[in-house]
């Protein structure tokens, strides 16, 4: 019998690191292609058998506690209070996924302010109901982007929220355009789905399906039951709160004349528009008939969110402001998103002082990266501009208060250089590999606007004759991200010649 040393990990721990992913990702991601192939030649029944087939597979398991580890909500415990923290409890759930005498447990309840001041409720799953709705959720991605809709960019794998304001570019930048758009948001979209709709016309077998719809959560020591939605915060209810949107495109496209009253739909999540050639027939004709299609499924639009605007007022959608100047149709960022950023900006700064200056830069230079990327893609010059001047006073207030003894002119020699023809905030601070490096505040108009290229809108990741074409996306966005840090890294390489 081999003795077993102090410290040395279990059998289980050591099966967990041994674990060859490349190959676990590629035998689940074959399974996943052949249930999108059996679902584009009309065999349900086949599909039905390569999902059951997949929610066994011990890889899946695997995968699937693997992705759940993965999020940045691992460590956040649901009712039981149970959070995995090493290689053998990650093994042992895997283990532990079965779907035999599987019992979902209820939600734990919090709420997340909203930016209208109000309160958004999530429901916090265990850790082993969110790796049972993950290892579910592998089997009917395929079907979702198969079956979803071409202009839905919410939720959706390879697509985000730039393929959405891309597309609204070309739908409304054309002199003969649509001049109205319906903006549409769904009430309470995930609270109001049907708990009987998705049961029929889900995917998914039955009596797991429900249990995650019935499950009820915890308030107070109190259970609720829930009677219609999703909860926020399942890893599931993304797909399907999409699936019972799904079907909506083809519902306003079919049996009218597209071109001639200029329809074009785009969602994401359950925010949408609908451009059309004229107000009397987007509010008199169609908005009564998507609001039938919504209730069969236990849905209602929003009476304050939704509106019809002429594009020249412009309008608000998904934080950009599209709006046509007599002819030219110009994507901002909307109203007040800078001022959110430096308000963060200013309370992230209050947080560290005391702290040094590289820290306060390096911390700083995150949230200000965040934002640039999310807005680069639009004409936010002058935003960006406006940015810099108002962190620059900012970053000029902290040094003042954290020497209060000394001149601006001291305080400018010393964390100030002369790069590029204008003065930089800079510092030097230790690192473990490089020795010393020198990190200065980030400027975000530095960073050059880059229109994004929207997706095919038939693109499916499951579809083996799109794989060169998201191949080439790939590689074409990792040249732009390495050309923009080489761009950027000067800054730096002249402050350490300095």
């Amino acid at each position: 019998m081999t003795a077993i040393t102090a410290g040395a990990p279990s059998a289980r721990a050591q099966n967990w690191n041994r674990v060859n992913w490349v190959v676990v990702k590629a035998l689940v991601s074959r399974m996943q292609m052949r249930i999108a192939k059996s679902i584009r030649q009309g065999r349900w029944g086949r599909a039905k058998v390569l999902q059951r087939l997949l929610s066994r597979s011990f890889y899946a398991r695997l995968l699937a506690v693997k992705r759940i580890m993965s999020n940045k909500g691992s460590r956040t415990a649901g009712i039981d209070g149970r959070v995995w923290k090493s290689s053998e409890q990650f093994w042992s759930a895997a283990i532990l996924l079965r779907v035999s005498g599987y019992r979902a447990q209820p939600l734990r309840r919090i709420y997340i302010p909203k930016a209208n001041g109000k309160l958004r409720p999530l429901g916090i799953p265990t850790l082993h109901d969110r790796a049972m709705q993950e290892l579910f959720a592998m089997g009917l991605r395929p079907i979702a982007e198969t079956l979803g809709d071409p202009h839905s960019y919410g939720f959706r794998e390879k697509r985000s929220l730039h393929d959405a304001i891309s597309m609204c570019h070309i739908c409304l930048s054309r002199k003969d355009s649509a001049q109205w758009i319906l903006e549409a948001d769904i009430k309470a979209c995930f609270d109001q789905i049907s708990h009987e709709w998705l049961l029929e016309n889900v995917s998914l077998p039955k009596r797991v399906l429900e249990q995650w719809l019935k499950c009820g959560y915890m308030e107070s020591s109190t259970l609720h039951q829930t009677e219609a939605g999703t909860p926020q915060g399942g890893i599931i209810s993304p797909i399907l709160a999409n699936l019972a949107l799904d079907g909506l495109q083809s519902f306003i496209h079919i049996g009218r004349n597209k071109r001639r009253r200029k329809l074009n739909y785009i969602r994401y999540a359950d925010d949408f528009i609908v451009t059309g050639a004229s107000r009397e027939y987007l509010q008199d004709e169609l908005l009564p008939e998507i609001r039938n299609f919504l209730s069969e499924r236990g849905l209602e639009l929003s009476e304050e969110k939704t509106t019809l605007t002429d594009i020249n007022d412009g309008f608000d959608f998904l934080g950009f402001n599209v709006r046509k100047y007599k002819t030219k149709l110009l994507i901002k960022p909307q109203d007040g998103k800078a001022s959110a950023l430096l308000k963060k900006a200013r309370l992230l700064m209050e947080s560290l002082h005391g702290l040094p200056f590289h820290v306060m830069l390096l911390k700083l230079n995150r949230v200000l990266r965040g934002w640039v990327h999310a807005y680069r893609r639009s004409v936010a010059k002058e935003r960006m501009s406006y940015v810099d001047n108002g962190i620059y006073l900012l970053v000029v207030k902290w040094l003042k208060r954290h020497h209060r003894r000394h001149t601006w002119g001291w305080i400018s020699k010393r964390y100030r250089r002369y790069i590029k023809g204008r003065h930089q905030f800079c510092a030097d601070y230790p690192h473990e590999k490089d020795g010393m490096r020198t990190v200065c505040l980030f400027l975000t108009s530095e960073l050059p606007i880059r229109y994004h290229t929207k997706i095919r809108s038939e693109a499916n990741p499951y579809d083996p004759q799109y794989r060169e074409y998201f191949v080439e996306r790939y590689v074409k966005g990792k040249q732009h991200r390495y050309a923009d840090r080489k761009r950027l890294s000067q800054s730096a390489i002249e402050a350490l010649v300095a």
